[in-house]
């Protein structure tokens, strides 16, 4: 092969590896999207106020706590003992006597809920298990039930940590990457291509989070299970994170897109007005019949 077939083929070659580090870096900015949005929802804070919610709706606290209250003001008043379990709770919950003889309904609620949805994202939703291991729990995996039962599962600091890692990796994969499609690149098309692997990645996670939300919504109100529904609407809402940050990531794309398209056709129109100029410069010069002879 001469050297002027290597260097046409040199453009050829380029634009395969710029496609081809662009799909990598979508993918893999796919994979650290979803990453970063569970590391959100895991963490201690999101995922125990997700937690405590989903508590209130699995023990219908609120219908029960009247009794609970008057059972446990009752215990502490014929209790010997220094500290009294809370009644009616599927988790155990001890409190000083003095505490559990005094508190009010709305702390009593906010601790009930607060403490177990801490044992559940310390020790997943096995903690519903080793408090009542007789209960059963049929739900079909498959089912939006299920999705939103998994899912409060997930919501745990092992997982929490091991997300974490997983970001770190995938941020310094999609850092390379992106290093790879700015390289094979050229101008300012470095932009648009860095741009595009970004919709790439933005659009599709975008599209499947409007997804997931329609069909939580859809189950919710198609399901006749008050507490189920409730845990469907919970599903739902959470989703909503993912769709905002996915929301926002398809604007920055498509502006970075614009902005890079239009730094292009000025790097275009300049090339163009270097080459006139060129031109212009390289003309022999026109006799006017002035020189000396």
């Amino acid at each position: 092969m001469t050297v002027r077939a290597l260097v046409s083929a040199l453009p050829l070659v380029r634009g395969a590896l710029l496609w081809f580090f662009g799909m990598l870096l979508a993918i893999s900015l796919i994979a650290f999207f979803l990453v970063i949005n569970a590391m959100q929802l895991s963490s201690p804070g999101t995922a125990q106020r997700i937690l405590s919610r989903a508590v209130a709706d699995l023990t219908e606290i609120d219908a029960l706590l009247p009794l609970i209250q008057a059972d446990l003001v009752e215990a502490a008043q014929t209790s010997e003992e220094d500290t009294v379990t809370v009644p009616h709770f599927p988790l155990a919950v001890e409190l000083p006597r003095e505490e559990a003889a005094t508190i009010s309904a709305a702390d009593l609620r906010a601790l009930l809920l607060s403490e177990a949805a801490e044992a559940i994202y310390k020790e997943g939703m096995s903690v519903w298990a080793l408090a009542d291991p007789e209960a059963e729990q049929n739900i079909d995996i498959i089912s939006p039930e299920g999705g939103v039962h998994r899912g409060l599962g997930a919501l745990s600091d092992d997982n929490h940590q091991a997300l974490r890692i997983a970001a770190v990796v995938l941020g310094f994969l999609s850092f390379a990457l992106a290093g790879l499609v700015f390289v094979s690149a050229r101008g300012m098309g470095r932009l648009v291509a860095l741009a595009a692997a970004l919709l790439g990645a933005a659009v599709p996670s975008l599209v499947a989070a409007v997804a997931v939300r329609f069909a939580f919504r859809t189950a919710s109100e198609d399901q006749g299970d008050y507490m189920l529904a409730r845990l469907l609407d919970l599903g739902n809402d959470v989703a909503w994170l993912a769709l905002r940050n996915y929301t926002i990531l398809t604007l920055v794309g498509l502006w970075l897109l614009v902005l890079g398209l239009g730094l292009v056709l000025l790097e275009i129109r300049q090339r163009g007005l270097e080459a006139v100029a060129g031109i212009g410069d390289d003309s022999p010069a026109v006799d006017n019949g002035t020189a000396e002879a």
